[in-house]
């Protein structure tokens, strides 16, 4: 009898990893340094598709594009161990900005349901502050600097920035294996 796919009843795992918050928020810091004033929402991409392939057009196909490291990924030496950390295909990651008292309103990623076992995205938090409210499903995720966090983003979610200071979060898009898969439902789903 073939085995039955597993189940993911959760909405959010906080995985067992930590990466330095300091490392993280000082390599952070030296990359924004050359980007311009936003307004509002920034994205910093730390990979770029690279010749789309013509026989795919669905974006949540992983192998829709290959992808290639950016000038800032590799000036940014304790990202790229942090993501060499991860032992699966990376596609697109960014770093992710808002501006003190920002929202992002509540919307769903539907690609994004591990579920699918296609495309998931990983969160690190760099920069937050107290005041930084990310919903998933109308409860606050305790995001902290340096944790590693799977949310099921094809659920609603929103942002809020309540706070004075920047919250910058590293966005890792991934493609579902067995490694991502249990390391997840080894987090915590608290």
């Amino acid at each position: 009898m073939p085995e039955q796919p597993t189940v993911f009843e959760f909405d959010r795992s906080k995985i067992a990893r930590m990466y330095d918050p300091i490392r993280l928020q000082q390599e952070t810091l030296d990359l924004i340094q050359n980007h311009p004033p936003y307004i509002h929402y920034s994205v910093i991409p730390l990979t770029m598709a690279r010749k789309p392939n013509s026989n795919t057009m669905d974006f949540s196909d992983p192998n829709w594009a290959s992808w290639d490291e950016t000038p800032a990924l590799r000036n940014s030496p304790y990202i790229q161990e942090v993501l060499n950390s991860l032992i699966c295909q990376k596609t697109n990651v960014r770093l992710l900005r808002l501006v003190p008292y920002g929202e992002i309103k509540e919307h769903t990623d539907p690609q994004l349901n591990l579920q699918f076992r296609n495309q998931i995205r990983l969160h690190v938090p760099i920069f937050v502050n107290e005041l930084v409210e990310f919903k998933l499903n109308n409860t606050i995720v305790p995001l902290q600097p340096g944790e590693l966090w799977f949310m099921r983003l094809s659920d609603l979610h929103s942002v809020n920035n309540y706070g004075n200071t920047e919250r910058i979060q590293l966005s890792i898009d991934v493609v579902v294996n067995k490694w991502v898969e249990d390391i997840i439902l080894q987090g915590n789903k608290a």
